[in-house]
């Protein structure tokens, strides 16, 4: 039985969330969009997706392996255009415009599937999907990227300080001072790397 990854949903946005998949760009244990089934995963987990739109997607996915596969590719290279794009931001630098036009490229699609839903008294935002396409757990990605690009929260856009550490989060601290994706993690590391300078310098 595969095991399920657990996916740290801390970014602040969904596509932030997804582009932490894999946390730390020079270490490729730590990526954690390996098979169709993790993309699954994360959607499921972040809301993206429903228990049921998950089990047809996975259904669909074992009958048509290979589709799943490129399903995969392209959603991992939508990860690293989504990570590159917001790192430059938080870099306080503008997107590639080759990156910008992948993204381009990807909302009509998305886009194309948003529909208004009655649930009960509400009306909600909800995603037509009868032909089940393997890419329909990006579609929710692609829109909370150009929201973000589009808002006033993408000047709130950081990238960890850790020295290896690729985490990108919306910093909603009240004088926007945040600087690691956790103080429990990247914060402490720095905390005793500057430590152990401190002693070795004063022996």
């Amino acid at each position: 039985m595969e095991e399920v990854p657990t996916f740290d949903l801390s970014g602040g946005a969904l596509c932030l969330d997804f582009a932490n998949t894999w946390s730390h760009r020079g270490r490729p244990e730590t990526d954690h969009l390996l098979r169709y089934s993790d993309l699954l995963a994360f959607g499921l987990q972040a809301g993206a997706l429903t228990a049921a739109e998950k089990d047809r997607l996975s259904g669909r996915a074992k009958r048509e392996p290979q589709a799943a596969t490129a399903a995969l590719a392209r959603s991992r290279d939508l990860r690293e255009t989504l990570y590159r794009t917001f790192s430059t931001l938080a870099a306080d630098s503008g997107p590639e415009a080759a990156d910008l036009e992948r993204l381009n490229a990807a909302l009509p699609e998305a886009l194309s599937r948003l529909r208004l839903e009655r649930r009960g008294t509400e009306l909600v935002w909800s995603w037509a999907a009868p032909d089940e396409p393997l890419e329909a757990p990006l579609w929710p990605v692609v829109r909370s990227a150009a929201e973000l690009l589009t808002s006033q929260e993408r000047q709130r856009v950081r990238e960890c300080a850790g020295s290896s550490c690729t985490w990108l989060f919306l910093d909603r601290s009240r004088n926007r001072s945040r600087r690691w994706c956790s103080m429990e993690t990247c914060g402490n590391r720095a905390k005793a790397h500057r430590h152990y300078h401190r002693r070795s310098e004063s022996a």
